[in-house]
Order: structure tokens, then C-alpha cells, then sequence
């Protein structure tokens, strides 16, 4: 059986936990050459063998997507791995939250250094590649809060909105290179970084209640939209950005 993703490599920043593991093990499922770029050597060591036990292909690259050397040594070490690079998924990223007028300007930043300038970064450097090569995928990880606004967010939505802004003006500046680069805006997804927003089951489940599907996402969910925006079947889309969201962002 031919799967969508046959010799191609992929790069996945925040790949050890949460939304970013799910993606891994999805591409990898489908054939790929997984990379998995994460700060925590513990998870991604752990996230490596998982793939690589469950018949899939994989390699973990301690990286901190806020530094520019260790971001370099991660497309070094996937094209020296493997030989190429085929698709880049952005999803490393912080969230915080405080009334508007109680952030810092540590906080903001912060939300900037690493949801801004890590999406930037490992970018700019992947770009380089895919223009030899004549063609890629990048899809960005933001979110709904980048889209709709959310009280008590401040910076992280601000953070996320200027990602998708910087996919607009990368897919057409990269469209004649024949590299589409798309946006995934997920809502709230049970994963470590939720529960940690979230902490009472009574406020996730009125969080589930105000879903007009009527659930909180899962990591797969976000997965499996992510690897569409990949493939060949969204081969005449770039510079969008699609909400996974349950249709919690046409409330609110």
C-alpha cells in the first residue's frame, strides 16, 4: 500500500509531547522520515523509540528553536540523516496567561522569542533547502486565540497572529520556489500545555459544553489536518489558515 508520505522527511519542532508527538507518529505511519526537534532530550529520546519500535523511522535533535546554532545544527543533522527535507511543521511554542495590564514585558518577549521567532528560524533555515530542491511544505502551528482574541491572552494571541501574518507574506514570496506554506489554527486539545491552562475538570468540561461539536480536541485531531495541509491533497493551497477548533472560533 502506497502511503502519502514515502521517502520524504519531515521536521517537527515541540515533536516530543502533546500535538507535535501526534504529528510524528502520523507522518510516520504514512511513511516518512520523521525528525524530532524538542528542548526535552528525555521526551524526545522516549518519542524516537516509540516510533522506531512501532516499525516507523525516526531521529530526535535536542533543539532550542530560539537559538539560531542549534537550529542549524538540526537542518545539518536531518540532511546529513537523511538527505533532504520535505516538510517542516512549526509547532514548538508557550502559552501564558495574565490580565492585559498585569503582563510584562518579560512576557511578552518571551512569547515573541519563542512562538515568533522559533517559527522564524528553523523557517528561514529549512527555506534555504526547499528552494534547491524546487518545492516543500511548511505548516505553522498557531492557534484560535491568534484568530478570534481571548481575554487574559494578550501576548500569546498576539504571538499567534503575528505567525499567521508571517505565513501569508512567506507563501507569496515562496509560491515561485514551489513551497506552499499554511497555518493550522487548533482550539483548546487535551494535552499537557491544556491541563496546565486548565487545571479543574470542571472548567474543561464547561470548556467541552461551549464546543458547538461538543468536545475538546485531541492531538490527532490536529494531526491529521496538519498532514492534509502536507500532502499532495492541499497541492493548490498556501497561505491559508484553517481553524481546528470544534467551530468554537464561529462563536467567539
Amino acid at each position: 500500500m502506497t502511503k502519502r508520505f514515502n521517502n520524504q522527511v519531515v521536521i517537527v519542532t515541540g515533536g516530543s509531547r502533546g500535538i507535535g508527538l501526534a504529528t510524528c507518529q502520523a507522518f510516520a505511519e504514512e511513511g516518512a522520515q520523521v525528525v524530532i526537534a524538542s528542548i526535552d532530550l528525555d521526551r524526545g529520546m522516549k518519542a524516537e523509540k516509540s516510533i522506531i519500535d512501532n516499525g516507523g523511522q525516526a531521529k530526535f535533535v535536542q533543539t532550542d528553536v530560539t537559538h539560531f546554532d542549534q537550529v542549524g545544527r538540526l537542518v545539518s543533522t536531518s540532511l546529513k540523516s537523511f538527505g533532504q527535507i520535505d516538510v517542516l511543521v512549526n509547532n514548538a511554542g508557550i502559552h501564558d496567561s495574565a490580565p492585559f495590564w498585569e503582563e510584562s514585558e518579560w512576557l511578552w518577549g518571551r512569547m515573541y522569542q519563542v512562538n515568533v521567532m522559533g517559527t522564524f528560524l528553523p523557517s528561514q533555515q529549512v527555506v534555504r533547502h526547499m528552494k534547491e530542491m524546487g518545492q516543500g511544505s511548511i505548516v505553522h502551528v498557531t492557534s484560535k486565540a491568534g484568530v478570534v482574541g481571548e481575554p487574559g491572552h494578550a501576548a500569546y494571541s498576539s504571538s499567534k497572529g503575528a505567525v499567521i501574518a508571517l505565513t501569508r507574506a512567506m507563501a507569496i514570496e515562496l509560491a515561485p520556489y514551489g513551497i506552499r506554506v499554511n497555518t493550522i489554527c487548533p482550539g483548546p486539545v487535551f494535552t499537557d500545555m491544556f491541563i496546565d491552562a486548565v487545571p479543574e475538570e470542571v472548567d474543561r468540561e464547561e470548556i467541552a459544553k461551549e464546543t458547538p461539536l461538543g468536545r475538546v480536541g485531541h492531538p490527532e485531531d490536529i494531526a491529521r489536518s496538519i498532514l492534509y495541509l502536507a500532502s499532495k491533497d492541499a497541492d493548490w493551497c498556501t497561505g491559508q489558515s484553517i481553524s481546528i477548533d470544534g467551530g468554537l472560533s464561529i462563536l467567539k
